[in-house]
This record gives structure tokens, sequence and C-alpha cells, in this order.
């Protein structure tokens, strides 16, 4: 998508400007993952490269050799792992391949994104494809709640009724087209919250030109999307959560960012 200025969390007081990027249309489904695994990545055992996935913008925002700690001895260590509550990961290709990959510490989803020849987007990127740029949407899709757009609120299954379950997280993809974002991203409200770069901080930084926060508070990483069991204030695009980069939360995935070819236009 072109890049463009905006303002974050639809806010006067937070613009930015974001060069011409990609983003990947769906979130990390557990197919996408598994091949990953298998490939022994994402581990102690094969860790990403230093200063890997960073933004061609942004210094010091690729990965740090610093994390190869955080990551599980192996891929068996890092399997048992992935059973947290409410995954949809199993050690089998079964019925889950194409729901969203949840269950992944941070560490492992920007792990996943680097081997997957990509990195993790920064929250401005992040916002400014769910918004629509200078459209300041407040949903992906427009500027009304709709749940026939967006898997939240416990109604992705269907049954009309707000009851909490396993299957209100849909394949991706499932609300296409008439939930996508204007670029075409699927899903940027509600079924899987979304890991970003940047740590979260009570004021975003300004000025923002490219800019992402790796400075500051250097616990919790920024989850935007909202989730399928959150109500629709969380999948709105001026709502933001946090969530420690250690955690394995059932409800929480990504989705990877990729640059632009050097020839790409801008």
């Amino acid at each position: 998508m072109p890049g463009g200025t905006f303002e974050r969390l639809n806010a006067p007081m937070y613009p930015a400007t974001v060069s011409g990027f990609r983003l990947d249309t769906y979130e990390i489904t557990v197919g996408r993952f598994r091949a990953f695994v298998e490939e022994g990545k994402g581990t102690r055992s094969d860790p990403p490269a230093s200063g890997a996935g960073a933004h061609p913008k942004i210094p010091e925002s690729g990965w740090s050799s610093d994390w190869n700690r955080e990551l599980t001895a192996d891929t068996s260590a890092l399997k048992v792992a992935l059973r947290c509550e409410y995954s949809h990961w199993t050690d089998f290709p079964e019925q889950n391949e194409r729901r969203p990959m949840t269950c992944m510490t941070w560490f492992e989803a920007f792990a996943f994104c680097i081997w997957d020849g990509g990195r993790l987007p920064t929250g401005a990127e992040w916002n400014y494809a769910a918004a629509g740029g200078a459209e300041q949407r407040l949903y992906p899709w427009g500027e009304s709640i709709d749940a026939s757009k967006a898997a939240y609120n416990c109604l992705g299954d269907g049954d009309g009724a707000a009851e909490c379950s396993m299957q209100d997280f849909l394949p991706v993809g499932s609300k296409s087209p008439d939930g996508d974002a204007r670029w075409g991203m699927a899903d940027m409200a509600g079924n899987a919250g979304e890991l970003v770069l940047d740590v979260n901080q009570l004021t975003l930084t300004n000025p923002c030109n490219d800019c992402a926060a790796l400075e500051g508070n250097t616990v919790n990483r920024v989850v935007r999307g909202g989730t399928a069991w959150t109500s629709g204030l969380y999948v709105a695009t001026d709502a933001q959560s946090a969530e420690n980069p250690h955690n394995r939360n059932g409800f929480v995935g990504a989705r990877c960012a990729r640059d632009l070819p050097a020839d790409a236009a801008p």
C-alpha cells in the first residue's frame, strides 16, 4: 500500500507519516506456523540472525541476539509450549490449519515473520492499514460496527448469541470481502488480536515519521484489533491493548509486514 499521513488512534494529537509497505492479507495461521515449527525455527537451536526483521528506516528495530534466550530450547519444547489454554495448535494437521495461530510469544511471532521473509509491523503501520490511511475509518470497513463483518463479542460462530466458544475464532478471511480493510487485509477487527513491534506507552511517540516505540516500557508490547471474545469497543481502529512479550495468550496472534522492493512505486 502507498505511504501517507494520518492520525493514529483517530486523534489529531498523534499525526504520523509512514512509507509505503506491504501487510499480509491474513493473520498468521496454524498451518503457516506449522511449517515454521517443522523446520526447527524459532528456538534457541535455530534463532533468527541478529538484526534480521528490521524496519529499513528505524535503527535497531531488528532481532536482538539477547532475545535468543527467550525462545524454547528446541522444537519438542516449542510444541509443548504452544498448547496453552484456548490454543488452536495441534501437533499434527487437523481442522484448525486455517484458523489464526495464537499462543505464540511476541518473540516467536517476530521470529516467524523473519523466517517468512518479513517483519512485525510497527503500531503506526498497522493503524494506517486498518484505518485506511487518511480515510480515518473507525472500523476497517467503515464507520459502523457490524457483526457480519468481523468475529467479535463471541458472535463469530453465527449463532446470534454472545456465548463464547472456540468456534467463534474463524478460519482467516471468513468475513471477506465485506469486512476487509481499505487495501484488502482481512480480520483486522476481531478474530485474533495482533501483536506489533512497539512497546506499550501511555502517550504515543511524537513526531512520528516511520516511528516505533522501542524504548520506555520494555515489558508490554502493543496488541491491536481486538479478539473474537472482546466487545466492539476493542475492534475499533482507535483501540489497543498490551501483552507481556513472554505470555502465551490463546486470543492473541499476529500478521507480518514486508518492505516494498527498491524499484516499487512509492
